[in-house]
């Protein structure tokens, strides 16, 4: 444990490879709390990813590609009033902002809509993703991708289908259109 902690330093991030709502997801403040996390991280599956904690804006931007190519949709600022975006931050009424656009320069939104479109082309995704990131001094970092982003009324990418000025449904059908062809 204190190998991991000294390769990478504290905090980190605790999760596992394969997942959902960021279940099972943990900061790790030391390396007494990496244990606990790692089982939490199992909990879902048989690989636990460890990675850097990166302080920052959050942001999540979706991307939609309906035959023509992949867009980037207007980013979605997170802002959890408990500082971290985990489960109860995700589902609780309240427990969230979003802000949508996100509120960072032009060209920093830009620069995210750009590693977007790139991570989702150079992961093979198809139709539509969400791209996640950690906006630091002013440089989006690539954090995951979501391959099936969730559409709940507490989810981003209907928040950023809505701040493109589309219907959610009329996507979904067009995106059930496109890939029945």
């Amino acid at each position: 444990m204190e190998g991991i902690g000294a390769q990478l330093g504290y905090p980190l991030i605790v999760k596992p490879s394969r997942s959902g709502s960021a279940l099972g997801v943990t900061k790790v403040n030391s390396a007494a709390e990496l244990p606990s996390a790692l089982v939490a991280a199992y909990a879902y599956g048989a690989v636990a990813v460890i990675e850097s904690y990166l302080e920052g804006t959050e942001i999540a931007v979706t991307v939609l590609d309906e035959g023509d190519g992949p867009v980037a949709l207007p980013a979605v600022e997170i802002r959890p009033e408990s500082g971290v975006y985990d489960y109860e931050s995700r589902y609780t009424a309240g427990a969230t902002r979003f802000v949508t656009p996100a509120a960072l320069p032009r060209d920093v939104l830009e620069a995210a809509e750009t590693l977007a479109v790139a991570a989702h082309h150079a992961l093979g995704l198809r139709h539509i993703s969400r791209i996640d990131m950690i906006v630091q001094g002013g440089v989006p970092t690539f954090i995951e991708a979501n391959v099936a982003p969730g559409m709940t009324e507490t989810s981003l990418a209907p928040l950023a289908i809505e701040a493109a000025g589309r219907e959610v449904g009329e996507v979904v059908a067009k995106l059930v259109a496109t890939v029945e062809h």
